[in-house]
């Protein structure tokens, strides 16, 4: 059977694939999605949900159901050989959601493919993904269902969200360079009983080898991971008993563990694919990038890699926009994703190394995991995915010097308390379309700003949502937005203390700012 279908076929429909397919559904770009599985899997891998992740459920409308049951996480306990050596605190950083959330990856899989059902989009599954025959102008792609029937289908684009085993990578020939951790890791779904902190991870260094116990997750199960000796392959799953010796030995008196939903053995391996697009096809997520599961990295990266291909793909699409556009998702996320894999190497590499060294050099690798007050606020704003910039990206352009705010490929910044139509809220509560958003800061050149808010809508109405910021204006017109700044807390955080312009992508980050009033067809007319 040969189909013809959507324009893009999603294979994985875990949660990188789901926030792809949503990403296109919500600009109306109709889709396919795919996935090997009968179901969502209940064993927890990924618990940790980051702050930028939230800001961006914000934008979908699904925050608040995604940490429903959930833990802040505040910080982690550190212990060296049983004793209690600090406790590290996260500094809580500049968003609505100061703490990244302990929530089990089941329950945002859950939250994510609700969100997809409801734009009209169902999760094929029990398909799997055979063959892949890129035409130049299009994919064909052979998939098998659970009946064992094979499906030939034609999409002009696919993308590949289908994990570390990627289908899709395997298929189009793309390496996966890197190489594994030499140490064999357990891990354990488990609920666990004794004197510990809801909201705080535990991390034991341990001349047997590390151990850490993840902060609480809904029904008082936390996440447990420990490595063993080299050469001390498990050649199964370990028992309860097992897991539990291992507590015994590294951990705290008086923790006892029950319940087993999942234990396994697993090798970290560090890998990074050389490219993330192959003409017609990508890679986003644990298909394009693997390393260790210390700070919740993974599942986070891979949603924000969908967050930053799925609108620029619908540009390219529906028409808008050149295909070049799309050559800036691996240059500007395949960066991100090394960054990630070698600050996770760094800290799982140096938790290793303490089961192996002198007492002195075991006082050393923990005076190098404790943080120095003045580094910790910039060590969470790193942990919750806040720094990401993308300066380097021709879809970012600098127009003017600003002494101050978010310069172009930053990330703009919320702002609260404003008032819109004379209610309280926040900016990023304003921010839930799917298109560029133009912020007009004008002080008293009332009559410009009508100017280039007429000027901008009437050009580029199909792609820009118009904000008019002032200390004084509390109404809109002509489709503009109006948002009165009486404390003047948006001014501050976009140094607009003289008429400015700033155009934010529909992902979030600055593309474009100017210190003079003016529409922009300078940035479009220089990147289209």
């Amino acid at each position: 059977m040969t189909t013809v279908n959507a324009p893009v076929l999603v294979v994985g429909g875990r949660t990188t694939g789901l926030m792809m397919a949503s990403e296109l559904a919500r600009r109306d770009i109709p889709v396919r999605i795919i996935d090997r599985s009968p179901g969502i899997d209940p064993h927890v891998r990924a618990n940790l949900l980051h702050s930028r992740t939230l800001e961006v459920f914000q934008s979908l409308g699904i925050a608040d159901a995604a940490i429903e049951g959930s833990f802040e996480e505040h910080g982690v306990y550190l212990y060296a050989q049983g004793e209690l050596v600090a406790v590290e605190r996260h500094a809580p950083v500049d968003s609505a959601f100061p703490y990244g959330m302990s929530q089990s990856q089941a329950r945002t899989e859950s939250v994510l493919e609700g969100h997809l059902n409801r734009l009209g989009v169902e999760v094929e599954r029990s398909v799997v993904l055979r063959d892949i025959d890129d035409q130049g102008d299009r994919i064909i792609a052979t998939l098998e269902h659970a009946d064992g029937s094979t499906e030939t289908t034609e999409a002009p684009w696919l993308v590949g969200c289908d994990g570390a085993h990627s289908s899709v990578r395997h298929l189009t020939g793309c390496a996966f360079p890197g190489d594994p951790d030499p140490y064999p890791y357990v891990l354990a779904d488990v609920v666990v009983d004794g004197e510990l902190d809801d909201n705080f991870g535990y991390f034991f260094l341990h001349e047997a080898g590390d151990l850490f116990l993840f902060s609480m997750l809904p029904g008082r199960r936390r996440l447990i991971c420990a490595n063993l000796p080299p050469g001390h392959e498990l050649d199964e799953s370990p028992t309860l008993e097992q897991m539990q010796a291992v507590v015994d030995e590294r951990g705290i008196p008086g923790l006892t563990l029950s319940d087993p939903r999942w234990l396994t053995t697993f090798h970290i391996h560090y890998r990074l694919a050389p490219h993330y697009r192959q003409g017609r096809t990508f890679l986003a997520g644990d298909a394009a990038h693997v390393h260790s599961l210390l700070a919740g990295q993974g599942m986070n990266t891979g949603i924000q890699d969908a967050y930053n291909l799925g609108w620029k793909l619908a540009s390219v699409i529906d028409g808008t926009a050149p295909e070049t556009w799309l050559d800036s998702y691996e240059s500007e996320r395949r960066e991100i994703g090394a960054q990630v894999l070698a600050m996770t190497r760094h800290a799982t590499e140096n938790a290793e190394l303490f089961a192996n060294v002198s007492p002195a050099e075991r006082d050393r690798i923990v005076a190098h995991t404790l943080l120095p007050e003045a580094q910790r606020l910039e060590a969470a704003r790193s942990l919750q995915e806040l720094d990401i910039d993308y300066r380097g990206s021709f879809l970012c352009v600098e127009a003017s010097d600003f002494e101050g705010g978010p310069r172009a490929g930053a990330q703009a910044p919320d702002a609260s308390p404003i008032l819109v139509d004379g209610v309280a809220t926040s900016l990023f509560r304003q921010w839930t379309g799917t298109r560029y958003r133009l912020v007009l800061f004008g002080g008293k050149s009332i009559d410009r700003i009508r100017e280039v808010t007429t000027e901008s809508l009437e050009n580029y109405g199909d792609w820009i949502d118009v904000f008019v910021v002032s200390r004084e204006l509390e109404e809109g017109w002509g489709g503009a937005v109006a948002i009165h700044d009486a404390e003047g807390v948006m001014h501050d955080r976009y140094a607009a203390d003289a008429a400015s312009v700033y155009l934010v992508r529909p992902d979030g980050y600055v593309a474009y700012r100017d210190r003079k009033l003016s529409s922009p067809k300078p940035y479009f007319d220089r990147v289209l």
